[in-house]
């Protein structure tokens, strides 16, 4: 019996994980919009990085902590994406600093080999009332907001629906 309980319940965790990190759109209000298009944040040596200074590709503005599995599954596929798409597509992995310390982050970014650019983001996740990550945010090469998402597919599914994407922002 206990073991048929174990077998069950894990069943279910595992669908309900399965469920949890299945892309959802939503939407965003005109004023979080414009918060989007007009980000600017700090990476971590200060400097300013602005969304607008990608014009020309596609943004991903993915809020991300280290402790958040989906997060670092799909991040290998986000670093093929931009090594595949150099000239049409960015990712901002924006660390929006909930449970996360500089020194946490900043070791994180020393021990991997991600040509990412690294944000603190807490001004924006804080306007765009997220409430769980896995979030993205994608900008149009024109500067222009494209959609949100929260959740993961998964590495290769990820992949494949990011490029799909990056493609039809380049007219494919």
């Amino acid at each position: 019996m206990i073991k048929y309980f174990v077998l069950v319940s894990a069943l279910f965790a595992g669908l309900a994980f399965s469920h949890a990190v299945q892309a959802q759109n939503n939407s965003l209000n005109e004023a979080q919009i414009a918060a989007v298009e007009a980000a600017e944040f700090r990476d971590w040596d200060g400097n300013p990085v602005r969304v607008s200074d990608f014009a020309g590709k596609t943004v991903l503005i993915d809020f991300w902590e280290t402790w958040c599995s989906p997060c670092l599954a799909i991040m290998p596929a986000l670093n093929q994406l931009m090594a595949d798409f150099p000239d049409d597509f960015v990712v901002l992995a924006v660390s929006p600093g909930w449970s996360d310390t500089e020194t946490v982050v900043r070791r994180f970014i020393d021990q991997h080999d991600y040509d990412f650019i690294f944000v603190h983001g807490d001004e924006l996740a804080t306007k765009l009332e997220i409430r769980g990550i896995p979030y993205k945010v994608y900008v149009r090469p024109d500067g222009t907001f494209y959609k949100t998402e929260t959740g993961s597919r998964g590495p290769q599914r990820e992949f494949d629906a990011i490029s799909e994407v990056i493609r039809s922002h380049r007219g494919e």
